[in-house]
């Protein structure tokens, strides 16, 4: 892949055309932005942010800060001038986030925005356990941008590593776990490795057009994570695989909002049945090394 930038030519003056990213203050948005200014200058990076004030510290690195609300047509036009990619981060779920898209995708193309990133989500195919509050918002974005006109690039992103407490237990490293995910396997990634690797796509060429999938490289049962989260610490941890119904009613009981405790169910349902069963090497030949190993991500996110 090589590195790629474009010069616009406004009169008899170039200019570098900008990346800009969504979701400036966010998790996801916020570390590809930091990743990004190592790899390019970062005059040549706009940050877009409903509350600037949030986003001051990434202006002290010299990263330009604007404007910019999914919900608001006008400002979304504004904040992409002089854009050249825009790295597009899904709005939150059980939004009306098809039409926060929309607005985005719209907006891009009268800005003159050449390619546009979105983050999706890991799936084998369109039917196949539907997440409540993502899937079918995505499946729709990705639609409007292939129809767009816009080069654009869908990132399918696995589960975060950094969200397994929330799915299997925040003592799942001191005490035997249980989830609704039967024998289901699924493959992982840190968010800081995947915002890494997006921002190496930004800056280089040979995504157009595509649906990139990425994650570790390889699956597992939560069994393996069981006996990861065992060797890791020196304690007997076992998993144990319980119904929808049974995880929700125990995240209840814990003082988990029942709505919250059916999404986190959705994930354990598609997990079962075998949604996330997938792996890609994109993930590896972006960050140049290989991604995190199971028992690197499970000590991270435990802190062992």
């Amino acid at each position: 892949m090589m590195a790629s930038h474009l010069v616009i030519k406004i009169g008899n003056q170039s200019t570098m055309a900008k990346i800009l990213v969504t979701g400036a203050t966010g998790r996801l948005g916020n570390a590809v932005l930091r990743s990004l200014v190592q790899k390019i200058p970062a005059s040549e990076v706009v940050a877009m942010a409903r509350d600037t004030e949030k986003a001051r510290p990434l202006a002290e690195l010299g990263v330009e800060v604007r404007y910019g609300d999914y919900t608001d047509y006008d400002s979304l036009v504004a904040a992409f001038r002089g854009v050249e990619k825009i790295y597009l981060v899904s709005a939150v779920a059980f939004s009306d986030r098809i039409g926060q898209h929309q607005n985005a995708i719209t907006a891009a193309s009268r800005a003159g925005v050449r390619h546009v990133v979105y983050t999706s989500i890991q799936r084998i195919n369109d039917e196949l356990a539907p997440i409540e509050g993502v899937t079918e918002s995505d499946i729709a974005t990705e639609q409007l941008l292939v129809k767009s006109g816009l080069t654009y690039t869908i990132i399918q992103h696995p589960l975060y590593a950094d969200d397994l407490p929330f799915l299997i237990s925040a003592n799942a490293a001191k005490e035997d776990f249980s989830a609704p995910v039967g024998k289901g396997r699924a493959s992982f990634a840190t968010y800081a490795e995947l915002a890494e690797a997006g921002a190496s796509l930004l800056t280089q060429t040979g995504y157009e057009n595509r649906t990139c999938l990425l994650n570790a490289g390889q699956t597992w049962s939560f069994q393996e994570i069981a006996d990861g989260l065992a060797l890791l610490t020196g304690k007997a941890i076992s998993y144990q695989p319980i119904s929808v119904e049974a995880f929700i009613a125990a995240r209840e009981a814990e003082g988990w909002p029942t709505a919250v405790a059916k999404f986190l169910s959705g994930w354990g349902k598609a997990i079962d049945k075998g949604a996330f069963d997938q792996s890609s090497h994109a993930l590896e030949r972006l960050l140049g090394r290989k991604p995190k190993s199971l028992h690197e991500m499970l000590r991270k996110v435990y802190s062992l």
